[in-house]
């Protein structure tokens, strides 16, 4: 089976739909499946007729878009690509969308031979918007883009974790906030901020060091996944303070899990239920430096919580999911082979997962 997978272009580490397109790739191949990332081309709305035939020509069985990213910006090319050929499509993070980027779902809605949604509240949220969306589609959550480590090194105690784009979000000024929490209480404690940092915030960057000058942080800047990766294995506790709650769309959390850190978050709308058996909620950073020295103080209850980590986290590995897009793939090209029409094709057919409605 040959699969495109249409992200246009998207450097690692400057879009997170990009590095997962690249994780699923290299997933896809390793279950034997031609997977390609397709990132060079004209992604303007006349740029998709060349686009399509391009595809065409490379004789690919699926095309599969995976949007919005980084590469696609704010052009048309993919909505284009959809109405010129038939496509499976992920959207991601519809919820995250104002009313006018929405409105740009309305091509994807017109042909699509199937629709991938990340998370059970993803999916409800674009098909209130187009209710027939919902005859082809299911969902397929996202994983780590980060592997955990597969050397088991001996993790620092003392060392709290936070890692993902460097770019202004309240997030990191809950982080120097709890520097600061912790300096003040004269702690033992270290924090280790990990993450990449896009061009365009370079100078938003230097002025968070500038704020962190004195307090107990050590900033890891452009690592890469194997670095990243280590730096998880060598801590026990992550501290990430979402805006909107820890959700199955957050794979920096589920790196944190499948890593075996004891992870300290914040509980929003979109926070699964059964989450709370596998991490500590917090409100703030106060709230958060209190569960850390617990923990701190009990390293059996970090062991404990390790373990619910990793078990949780094991519903979100890259051979699940690979597994789980190619049973859509399979299905979409036997319907094709049929002839039946895709508003026949619903999640039933493709699998009996608790992850598929």
């Amino acid at each position: 089976m040959k699969v495109a997978l249409v992200t246009g272009p998207c450097p690692p580490g400057e879009c997170g739909v990009g590095d997962y397109t690249n994780c699923l790739a290299k997933a896809l191949q390793a279950a034997n499946v031609d997977a390609r990332v397709i990132r060079s081309g004209d992604w303007s709305l006349l740029g998709a007729f060349a686009m399509s035939k391009s595809l065409r020509e490379q004789k690919f069985d699926v095309v599969h878009i995976e949007h919005p990213t980084v590469g696609f910006g704010k052009q048309l090319g993919a909505q284009g690509l959809s109405l010129l050929r038939r496509c499976v499509i992920t959207i991601h993070e519809f919820s995250q969308w104002h009313i006018r980027r929405r409105l740009t779902l309305i091509p994807f809605a017109i042909r699509p031979e199937y629709t991938i949604f990340t998370n059970r509240f993803e999916r409800q949220l674009a098909t209130n918007w187009a209710p027939w969306i919902g005859r082809a589609s299911s969902i397929i959550p996202v994983g780590s883009n980060i592997r955990p480590a597969a050397q088991k090194t001996p993790r620092a105690l003392e060392e709290i974790v936070y890692f993902g784009l460097i770019i202004p979000r309240k997030e990191l000024q809950q982080v120097l906030e709890l520097g600061t929490l912790v300096k003040t209480a004269g702690l033992p404690l270290t924090i280790r901020v990990i993450g990449r940092v896009p061009l365009k915030h370079i100078s938003y960057f230097e002025e968070l060091k500038l704020k962190a000058q004195g307090l107990p942080i050590t900033w890891d800047r452009d690592l890469d996944e194997e670095q990243t990766a280590k730096r998880l294995a060598g801590a026990s506790i992550a501290y990430l303070p979402y805006t909107d709650g820890a959700s199955d769309r957050r794979t920096t959390l589920k790196a944190a899990l499948l890593s075996g850190l004891a992870v300290v978050t914040t509980r929003g709308p979109y926070t699964p239920d059964e989450l709370q058996m596998a991490v500590r909620f917090c409100q703030n950073p106060r709230e958060a430096l209190a569960i850390v020295r617990s923990l701190v103080e009990n390293p059996e209850e970090i062991s404990k919580m390790a373990a619910k980590a990793v078990n949780y986290g094991q519903q979100y590995s890259w051979e699940r999911i690979a597994r789980l897009h190619l049973e859509v793939y399979e299905s979409v090209l036997s319907r094709r082979r049929s002839g039946i029409k895709n508003q026949g094709l619903s999640a039933s057919n493709v699998s009996k997962s608790p992850l598929l409605p």
